[in-house]
């Protein structure tokens, strides 16, 4: 597996992670700190990996997801 499809593999894992804690958060009416918090760094963490993919690709800002990143 090259390292752009394991950064894409774990961009997937933790997007499933970011939906868990949404429906946690929102089971708890929106009112718990912690799962903010941990929606905040799962988001900052996939930032950072999908920011890795595309330096991997040079120019190209398309990630194979079918959305644009730029």
């Amino acid at each position: 597996m090259s390292e752009q499809e394991k950064i894409m593999d774990n961009l997937l894992n933790v997007d499933l992670e970011i939906i868990d804690c949404v429906r946690a958060l929102q089971e708890a009416n929106w009112d718990s700190g912690s799962l903010k918090q941990q929606v905040g760094d799962l988001l900052k963490l996939r930032d950072d990996m999908v920011e890795k993919l595309m330096s991997l690709k040079g120019d190209d800002h398309e990630c194979g997801c079918g959305h644009q990143h730029e």
